[in-house]
């Protein structure tokens, strides 16, 4: 059921009345629920925070060692947080420092073997309970929603907004 200012409309419909600052509004509140609900499905213990689980998420991804800004990007932090960041969890196995291929003085970050085995065993299945909330959602619901979202972020990036690859095109 969509909602307008005033309260509830008839389901599947969109209300007339919403503006861009209504739709800023709801995304900024949304982005808040989003972070609460990652972190309640976080597993505890180890430190581990939505910065951490989503690098480690994401280095499982990869084919290959990834550079700082790359794997810092969908954080949004900014370099010294990232080498903070990547020194702990190369303190704690989890990740280790490369030199790059064809530049010795670039250092790349991959995982461990430690580190997949908490991806495995410990963050995809919180990151499927943390999904479980699009459960209710129709497949034709789901698939409107990641339109609109990658709509949204071509907006972005006509803007000269630095975006993301889409889902699935790293």
């Amino acid at each position: 059921m969509t909602r307008s200012a005033s309260g509830p409309s008839t389901p599947g419909t969109t209300p007339p009345d919403v503006s861009g600052q209504m739709l800023l509004a709801g995304f900024a509140g949304l982005r808040k629920g989003l972070l609460q609900w990652m972190r309640a499905n976080i597993p505890t213990g180890g430190g581990m925070t939505v910065p951490r689980a989503t690098l480690l998420m994401g280095l499982m991804l990869k084919t290959e060692p990834a550079g700082m800004g790359e794997l810092g990007e969908p954080l949004g932090m900014s370099p010294r947080n990232m080498t903070v960041l990547v020194d702990g969890l190369e303190k704690e196995g989890l990740v280790r420092r490369v030199v790059h291929p064809s530049d010795r003085r670039i250092k790349l970050v991959e995982l461990t073997e430690a580190g997949r085995t908490v991806v495995v065993q410990h963050l995809e299945p919180s990151q499927d309970t943390a999904a479980g909330l699009f459960d209710d959602f129709t497949a034709e619901e789901r698939g409107e929603l990641l339109r609109l979202l990658l709509k949204t972020a071509d907006a972005l990036r006509e803007r000269g907004i630095d975006m993301p690859p889409p889902p699935g095109q790293n």
